[in-house]
């Protein structure tokens, strides 16, 4: 039946142009699906880098690659974490303040030097400077405040210390 018909549409003029014409352009879309198939394979080509692998090996090596640098980035992050953690306990706050303790001595000799971490614990020591004899001590600081009195140098150095910003 369809053989029939086939052969009755070759044999009418119209019909067999009618043909020509459906035949020509299936060619045309032949040609435009070989170029397109063409740049599909010259782009997977390019995104394989020429290698052999098929694109599912491909996926397995990048995720493998992300899941050691994920693993890396949660090392260096811990290993961060540590180092602020020991860096906040370091001295991070220093002011020093010279003066002169004694009148009968001739200029700013002695001083005081507070010296801070960052949670404000640490030291001041002052060094006074007299003709006769010279004395330095140290008064340990926790949060901020001294157990033991300060005088008004050491109590400025401390101030100056404390409004130090991180």
């Amino acid at each position: 039946m369809l053989l029939d018909y086939f052969l009755y549409i070759i044999e009418n003029e119209l019909g067999f142009l009618v043909l020509l014409t459906a035949i020509l352009i299936m060619f045309a879309w032949i040609i435009t699906l070989t170029i397109s198939l063409s740049r599909l394979k010259r782009k997977y080509k390019r995104m394989m880098k020429g290698d052999s692998k098929n694109l599912e090996q491909l996926l397995r090596d990048y995720m493998s690659s992300v899941d050691i640098a994920t693993e890396r980035v949660d090392v260096l992050s811990k290993d961060l974490i540590h180092l602020k953690e020991q860096t906040d306990r370091c001295i991070q706050k220093v002011n020093i303040i010279r003066y002169n303790a004694f009148s009968d001595t001739g200029s700013d000799l002695s001083y005081s030097i507070a010296m801070l971490d960052n949670y404000d614990n640490g030291v001041i020591i002052t060094s006074i400077y007299g003709r006769n004899e010279t004395v330095t001590y140290a008064k340990p600081i926790e949060n901020g405040k001294s157990r033991y009195p300060l005088s008004v140098e050491e109590e400025m150095v401390l101030d100056r210390c404390l409004k130090t910003k991180r």
